[in-house]
């Protein structure tokens, strides 16, 4: 009887001082305090507070066996709130809130497993919608809305996995569309138009891997013709033509890697003037008159 009530002290006494809890701070090396709560078993349990060396709060909230759990607070150096939500098991979890220095929201949404999961707002400084839309596991998915900060819509588009994909539609801040066109892994693909604030078409092509290829078109502001020929892999190249302002053709070039790299045409009154050779964008022989030009050079090299 004596033996067995002696164990069972002695089991109390090792588990009292096992499950020991107690207040515990930190300093910064000028005296300051750092962070203060407590521990249990030398791990964080309960509430705890840290400090910057100016004396203000960054953070505050529980934690359970060394892990955040529960709702935290974390503040600004000039004490200001920065963010605000729930942990569970150190893991951002539910309803995040993010403000900036003049505690303006910057952003809001819901996280899962410390991954932003499930719908989004993001706020320009004035506090209109910058942005909107889905994420899942930290990737933008679906129909997200993007806006100007005047709160005229800016682009609607589609996400998978993070990277736009689809159709996607921009616009000025005028409300006018500024672009259109398809969206594939992330990268332009397929024809695309763009157009200036006043709603007439700047420019037309088709794009392969976000790089231009093909036949592209320019034009003015007044819906001339500007300039029209091909892209190979995002350079031009082969035959380009330039126009005057009346739309009336100027010249026309031969280009490789974006520069002049075969003959070059000047017109006037669409009558051919002039004629220039170029390698690697470097003049090498011109000629002032028609009937000389055709005696040194093959007709068929202009086609």
């Amino acid at each position: 009887m004596h033996f067995s009530f002696g164990i069972f002290l002695l089991i109390s006494c090792s588990t009292n001082i096992l499950s020991q809890k107690k207040y515990h701070k930190t300093y910064f090396k000028n005296g300051q305090l750092k962070e203060q709560g407590w521990l249990l078993n030398n791990q964080k349990e309960g509430y705890w507070l840290t400090y910057n060396d100016k004396k203000k709060i960054v953070s505050k909230g529980n934690y359970w066996q060394n892990q955040k759990t529960g709702y935290w607070y974390f503040y600004h150096p000039n004490g200001k709130t920065e963010q605000q939500g729930t942990y569970t098991k150190n893991f951002k979890t539910g309803f995040w809130e993010y403000f900036d220095k003049k505690e303006n929201k910057v952003s809001e949404g819901y996280y899962s497993d410390n991954l932003k999961t499930g719908y989004w707002i993001f706020y320009h400084s004035n506090k209109n919608i910058a942005e909107k839309g889905w994420f899942k596991n930290d990737l933008k998915i679906e129909d997200w809305q993007d806006f100007y900060d005047n709160q005229q819509l800016k682009q609607q588009s589609k996400y998978k996995k993070g990277k736009l994909t689809g159709y996607t539609i921009s616009y000025h801040q005028n409300g006018i569309v500024k672009s259109k066109g398809t969206y594939k892994n992330g990268l332009k693909t397929g024809y695309w138009k763009f157009y200036s604030k006043n709603g007439t078409s700047k420019k037309e092509g088709n794009f392969k891997d976000d790089l231009e290829t093909e036949y592209w078109y320019f034009y003015t502001q007044n819906s001339k013709i500007e300039k029209e020929g091909h892209f190979k892999n995002g350079s031009k190249t082969n035959w380009w033509l330039f126009y005057d302002k009346k739309g009336n053709l100027n010249h026309k070039c031969q280009l490789q890697n974006n520069k002049k790299n075969g003959y070059c045409l000047l017109y006037q009154k669409k009558k051919l003037v002039s004629a220039s050779k170029f390698k690697a964008g470097k003049k090498i022989k011109e000629w002032t008159d028609f009937s000389s030009f055709k005696r040194e050079n093959n007709l068929n090299d202009l086609k």
